[in-house]
C-alpha cells in the first residue's frame, strides 16, 4: 500500500478535528475571553483587574483576528508572525494555544516535521484545556504514522481519555494497527470510531477503510 504523504494525512486529520474545536469555542470561547476574577479584596481593584484582563484579551483578539484574515489570504508569514506573537505575550490562553496548532499546521506544509511535533508537544503538556491537548496529541500522533514512527504513534494514544475525539482516536488507533499488520486490532478500532461517529461522511470513510482490511472483525 502507498504510503500517504505526512501532509496529506494531516490534512485529512484536521478537517474533523478543527470542526470539534469550533464547536468546543462556540460553547467556551466567551467564557475563556471574559474570564473568572476570584480572590480580589476590593472592588476597586476587581474593576481594575477587571479592565485589565477585558483591554488584554481585546489586544489578543485583534492579533487573533489578523492571523486570520492573513491565513485566508495565504499569508502564512504574516500568519506565522502573529502566532509567535500570540504565543510569546498570552500564555497560558486558548489563543496560544490555537496559535500553536497554526505554527504546526505551518511547519507541516514546510515539511518541517520535528518543529511541528515540538509545538504539538507543547499544546500536550501545557494547554490548560483538554480540548486542545486531545487535538495536539492526535495531530502529533497522525505525524509520527505518517514518519513511520509506530511505536511512539500508539504509545500517545493509548490509556488517553478521548473526551469527544473517541472516534477519532479510534480511527487513528486503526490506522497504527493497519500498519503494524494487527488485522484484528485495525478492524475492531475502525468498529469502535464508526459507532461512536456522529459524521455520515466519516463513517463512509471508515467503512471503506474497514473493507480495506477485510471488513468486519471476527
Amino acid at each position: 500500500m502507498a504510503k500517504e504523504k505526512p501532509e496529506s494525512i494531516i490534512h485529512y486529520a484536521e478537517d474533523d478535528d478543527t470542526e470539534k474545536l469550533r464547536i468546543w469555542w462556540k460553547k467556551n470561547g466567551t467564557a475563556i475571553i471574559v474570564g473568572l476574577v476570584l480572590g480580589i479584596g476590593s472592588v476597586a481593584g476587581y474593576q481594575g483587574w477587571n479592565l485589565y484582563s477585558a483591554n488584554r484579551n481585546e489586544l489578543a483578539s485583534d492579533i487573533y483576528q489578523s492571523m486570520l484574515r492573513d491565513l485566508e489570504v495565504g499569508k502564512l508569514a504574516e500568519v506565522s508572525v502573529s502566532a509567535r506573537q500570540l504565543v510569546s505575550d498570552y500564555k497560558g490562553t486558548a489563543y496560544a494555544d490555537t496559535a500553536l496548532l497554526m505554527l504546526a499546521k505551518i511547519s507541516v506544509e514546510n515539511e518541517n516535521y520535528q518543529e511541528a511535533i515540538d509545538y504539538l508537544s507543547t499544546v500536550v503538556e501545557v494547554s490548560k484545556d483538554s480540548a486542545f491537548r486531545q487535538v495536539a496529541r492526535l495531530r502529533w500522533a497522525t505525524l509520527e504514522l505518517s514518519n513511520g514512527n509506530l511505536k511512539s504513534a500508539e504509545q500517545l494514544l493509548s490509556d488517553q481519555e478521548p473526551g469527544s475525539f473517541g472516534a477519532r482516536y479510534d480511527e487513528l488507533l486503526g490506522d497504527i494497527y493497519a500498519a503494524k499488520g494487527e488485522i484484528e486490532k485495525a478492524k475492531q478500532a475502525y468498529q469502535d470510531a464508526i459507532e461512536s461517529s456522529g459524521s455520515v461522511t466519516a463513517s463512509q470513510i471508515l467503512s471503506r477503510k474497514l473493507n480495506l482490511i477485510g471488513g468486519a472483525s471476527e
